[in-house]
């Protein structure tokens, strides 16, 4: 079972989008919510990238991302999770090999476990910087389906993004939109 996390497992739009808002503001960039949440499941490296070019401004991308980065940490003990999600992977923990497959950074989503508690609950953590290209790219679940040493064709994903679905079907897998669990 490969479970993706932003948006997932936890609630972390509302730390990703102040900490992304607030670091664009450092730079010139205004970032609404709308054209943020019309984007999640893009990486925020894309996303700062569409954000500049729409508004002409040249801003340097890795470093908008890492003072992103650092402002979500700084609010990462304030995660919340999705209930029914983490009570799922809590039932199937122990009986099936079960792995984060996240587009997100490394330290936020290795940070995220840690304030949460859910690290015993995953055999492995495969995150953006893992693999070379995003969701909707489908590499991201291939590699974790690797790691877990299990075809892709016998694994179910958790997703809340098109791009995280298509991704999963790309990889050959089975995918649940868990949006339709969300409390």
């Amino acid at each position: 079972m490969l479970f993706d996390w932003d948006g997932t497992l936890v609630n972390s739009h509302p730390l990703n989008f102040r900490g992304l808002s607030r670091a664009c503001a450092s730079w010139g960039l205004t970032l609404s919510e709308s054209f943020y949440t019309s984007r999640i499941g893009t990486s925020g490296a894309e996303l700062i990238d569409e954000l500049a070019a729409a508004t002409r401004t040249h801003v340097p991308i890795d470093e908008v991302v890492a003072q992103c980065l650092d402002l979500i940490l700084d609010e990462i003990a304030e995660l919340q999770t999705y209930q029914p999600v983490v009570q799922l992977a809590e039932t199937l923990h122990g009986r099936l090999p079960l792995a984060i497959a996240s587009g997100g950074a490394r330290r936020a989503v290795h940070a995220g476990l840690d304030a949460t508690g859910l690290r015993p609950l995953f055999t492995d953590v495969i995150t953006g910087e893992d693999a070379p290209r995003g969701k909707p790219d489908p590499g991201l679940f291939l590699l974790t389906a690797a790691r877990l040493a299990v075809a892709p064709a016998r694994c179910l994903v958790y997703e809340d993004s098109a791009e995280g679905v298509q991704a999963a079907k790309a990889a050959g897998m089975d995918v649940v939109d868990v949006r339709c669990f969300r409390t």
